[in-house]
């Protein structure tokens, strides 16, 4: 045999001698859960992308009500990786700004466009979405989101009747239904100040609106 092979066949000896002892299954195992360990890191990396390529999104800042004009101190943004982001995912403030929310929202919920009720409300902090419900359910077929309104309530006499509020936003009617005995209701942008009284004075006194 040449020298190279009994070299050769010698050093495997040596190595097959080592994994037969009990240090030798040891550096096995360790060698085995490293390989493991860098492969689970590098799938991660595949998996989730590099460090920076999160995409800026706006999530609520806090808990917020449904009816909520938001303002500035309601959204902020957020980087989430860019296989997370939903169809119609709000980017910027602008996009959010003044718009009414259908439900509420809990601090750190993203928000979509789907959160959303009818156009723009009046820009601003401060202004909510109040509901009425009018005496007349038919009026309500001739509001749609973004007209402008007066809201007065209907006199028994002439000259009892009194405008609780001017220039509202109508910013979304709810559907018809065969049920009208109730009244359908319409929701409306108003100063937060405004807002609580209009819609106390709805549920006890016969609320109309006369169109802008």
């Amino acid at each position: 045999m040449a020298s190279k092979d009994r070299l050769g066949a010698s050093l495997r000896d040596r190595i097959a001698a080592l994994f037969r002892t009990r240090r030798g299954v040891l550096l096995l195992r360790r060698t085995a859960a490293l390989a493991l360990l860098l492969l689970a890191a590098a799938s991660a990396v595949q998996d989730h992308g590099p460090p920076g390529t999160g995409v800026p999104v706006l999530v609520a800042a806090r808990d917020l009500p449904p009816g909520r004009v938001l303002s500035e101190v309601d959204v902020k943004h957020r980087e989430i990786p860019v296989d997370l982001v939903p169809d119609g995912a709000l980017r910027d403030s602008p996009a959010a700004l003044g718009r009414v929310l259908g439900a509420a929202a809990r601090r750190g919920e993203l928000l979509t466009d789907a959160r959303f009720n009818g156009p723009t409300a009046a820009s601003g902090s401060g202004m909510v979405s109040a509901p009425i419900r009018l005496a007349d359910p038919e009026v309500a077929d001739f509001l749609t989101p973004g007209r402008r309104v007066d809201i007065v309530t209907a006199a028994a006499h002439p000259g009892e009747g009194s405008v609780l509020a001017e220039n509202a936003q109508v910013i979304a009617v709810q559907a018809d239904s065969d049920d009208r005995d109730q009244g359908r209701l319409v929701f409306v942008g108003l100063p937060e100040r405004l807002a609580g009284d209009v819609a106390a004075a709805s549920l006890d006194q016969t609320v109309t609106v006369t169109l802008r």
